[in-house]
Formats: structure tokens, sequence, C-alpha cells
């Protein structure tokens, strides 16, 4: 989702569990169907969220108040929840912030030209930058590398080892969704 400043979301309803990773510093609002009124909240790069929509929906609209653009990433859960837990983390640079039924979070700060690893397991895994300069490189049946800029995101899929690498000058917060 993109949105200038100013700008605000028709009414539209969330049905699906969602994972939301917010990708820049704006204050915004989220007004719900019937529910006079919400209070402002600013939301911070590299923050993510789950919504349990499938349990209980949201008809809503948002307003961006600023400043600047508001981007985040709205992912929707399409498969159903499998049974049992997450495997152990993949690795010891994976800090994770928290963990629902389909999905565990967690950030990984990289100082530049720093790497980490993660092995193949049975999790597929997003990969969501929140600044330039991350570089990917899988390590499955199909090699590839990729280099990833703001606001984008690469898919890996599970059985699949990844290294995340800095190739900038600053410190990187690194997004990575572990999906069942």
């Amino acid at each position: 989702v993109r949105m200038a400043e100013g700008t605000h979301t028709l009414y539209h309803v969330h049905t699906l569990p969602t994972v939301v990773v917010y990708l820049t510093k704006v204050t915004n609002q989220s007004e719900t169907w019937g529910t006079p009124g919400a209070a402002p909240r600013q939301t911070v790069p590299g923050d993510s969220r789950y919504a349990n929509y499938d349990e209980k929906p949201l008809t809503h609209r948002v307003t961006n108040q600023g400043p600047g653009e508001f981007r985040v990433w709205d992912i929707e859960l399409l498969r159903p929840a499998p049974s049992g837990a997450f495997p152990s983390a993949g690795a010891a640079a994976l800090k994770p912030k928290w963990e629902e039924k389909r999905v565990r979070s967690s950030n990984v700060l990289l100082d530049s030209a720093a790497a980490v690893t993660i092995a193949p397991g049975p999790c597929a895994h997003l990969v969501v930058p929140i600044a330039l300069g991350l570089a990917t490189q899988t390590q499955g049946r199909e090699k590839s590398a990729r280099a990833l800029a703001a606001g984008e995101f690469q898919f890996v899929p599970p059985q699949t080892g990844f290294e995340l690498r800095n190739a900038g000058k600053d410190k990187l917060d690194v997004v990575v969704l572990e999906l069942r």
C-alpha cells in the first residue's frame, strides 16, 4: 500500500489473516465503520504485526496524516494454519518479535558488510528490507542472487537456505517472516 500525505482510502473489508509490515514513519488513522473517530498512531519502519481478520473481520478506512508517503505491506495469508509448532529459530541473528499460528516475525540488524545465513528448513520465508542495501542469495536447487531495495521483498520457498548480506554502508534492518 502506498498513500500520499493527506489522502485516505475508501472503506474496505479485511477477512483474511494478515501480516502488516511498516516501511515508513508517518502518523495514520484507522477509522472503523460505524465507530466514531480513532486515535492517530505512529508507524515505525521495520515494525510488524499480525491481524486475525479471519476471526474478527474489519471494515475501515485509513488516513495518512504524514509527514510524507505512507508505505506498508499488507500480506494476506491464504493457506489454512497447519498443526504443530514452529521449528527452532533458523539463526542466532534472527530476533523473534512475535509468533502466531501461521507466521513468525523476526528482525535482523546487519552492520555494513555483515551477512547471516539461514539454513534450509520446513518454513517458507518472506524477506523485507527496510532500507537500501540488502543482497540475498538462495542456496537451494536453483541458486540465485538478488539485490533488494527498500520496500521490495523476496519469497524463499521451504527447504531452501539463504544468505542476507548488507551491501550498504549503514546498519540495515530486515524483517524476516517465517511462513508455515
